[in-house]
C-alpha cells in the first residue's frame, strides 16, 4: 500500500567525507542517531556517514496508520533524494533488524553488512506472540514508573553486562533516553519490535555480500545467536568485543571501530 507523499520523513545527519563510501548507521531501541556521533567523528571521518533516527525515536514521530513497508520505502526514497544509491548498513540491535529487512527489500543496493548485537528476528510465531505481550507489558511499566525508575532496571539486564558501573556512560544514557516520548516508543515496538516483524532466518542463505557479526563478550544470548547466523550466512565472520555487553559500541568504541574498520579494509577498500 502506498500512502501519499511524504510517507514518512526520516531525520538524519550526514558527517564525514561527502564522496566517501556511505555508511548508514542504525541505532537500537531507546536510542537516536546521535548515539553514533562520537564514534563516527573520531574513527570514520574518511567515510560518508548517515546517522538516522529510527521511527518513534529522536525527532522521527510515527504518523498514524503507517506500515513497516512504508517505513522502508520512505527511507530508500529519502536516501535517493540525497544522492545515495549504494550503502553499507551498520545496525545495532533493533537497527540491525531494520538492516536485515532493508537487504530483503533492496539487496542490489547494499555492498556489505555489519551487525552489532543483532539477529534477523524471532524464529517462531509463538515466540513472536509472546514477545508482543512482553513489549506491551514493558511499555505499560515505563508509562507507570517513568524513565528514572525504568532505565536502571532496563540496563540491569544480564546482556548489558556491567554498563551501570560506568557512572559517566550510564548517566549520559539515562539523560539521552529520557528525551523519548513513551507513546512513540510503544508505536515503534508495535511497528518493528522483535514480535512485530517476520523472521528472516530463512533468508540468511540468500545474503551473498560480506557480513560482519559483532557481539559483546558478556552478552551470551547474542553470542549464541551470532554463532548460529555465522553458520547460515554464505560470507560472514563473527567477532567478539572483549569485556563488554550488549551495548559494546558505547562501552568500547575504540575496539568496536578497529574491528569495523579492519572488516571494511578487507572488503570494500580492498576491492
Amino acid at each position: 500500500m502506498n500512502l501519499p507523499d511524504p510517507l514518512f520523513e526520516w531525520n538524519f545527519r550526514r558527517v564525514g567525507k561527502d564522496d566517501g563510501t556511505i555508511l548508514l548507521w542504525l541505532h537500537g531501541f531507546l536510542g537516536s542517531g546521535a548515539d553514533w556521533l562520537d564514534l563516527v567523528k573520531n574513527h570514520f571521518s574518511d567515510y560518508c556517514n548517515i546517522m538516522v533516527d529510527l521511527p518513534g525515536h529522536g525527532q522521527n514521530a510515527i504518523p498514524a496508520e503507517v506500515e513497516f513497508s512504508n517505513i522502508l520505502e520512505s527511507l530508500v526514497k529519502q536516501l535517493e533524494l540525497a544522492g545515495v544509491e549504494k550503502f553499507i548498513p551498520i545496525g545495532y540491535s533493533m537497527g540491525g533488524r531494520l538492516a536485515f529487512h532493508l537487504h530483503h527489500y533492496i539487496p542490489e543496493r547494499i555492498q556489505t553488512m555489519i551487525f552489532l548485537s543483532s539477529a534477523p528476528g524471532l524464529k517462531s510465531n509463538i515466540a513472536r506472540q509472546e514477545r508482543i505481550i512482553q513489549d506491551q507489558q514493558l511499555m505499560t511499566r515505563l508509562e507507570r514508573t517513568g524513565f528514572s525508575a525504568f532505565l536502571p532496571e532496563w540496563y540491569s539486564a544480564g546482556l548489558f553486562g556491567n554498563i551501570k558501573l560506568n557512572s559517566l556512560l550510564f548517566s549520559q544514557l539515562c539523560q539521552a533516553r529520557s528525551k523519548n516520548d513513551v507513546s512513540q516508543l510503544r508505536q515503534a515496538l508495535e511497528l518493528m519490535g522483535n514480535g512485530a516483524l517476520p523472521s528472516l532466518w530463512g533468508s540468511l542463505k540468500e545474503i551473498s555480500v560480506p557480513t560482519l557479526l559483532l557481539s559483546g563478550e558478556k552478552d551470551s544470548k547474542y553470542f549464541q545467536l551470532n554463532q548460529e547466523m555465522n553458520q547460515l550466512l554464505p560470507d560472514s565472520m563473527h567477532l567478539q568485543v572483549s569485556d563488554a555487553g550488549h551495548a559494546f559500541h558505547l562501552e568500547k568504541p575504540l575496539e568496536t571501530a578497529r574491528l569495523i574498520r579492519h572488516f571494511l579494509s578487507e572488503t570494500i577498500e580492498g576491492e
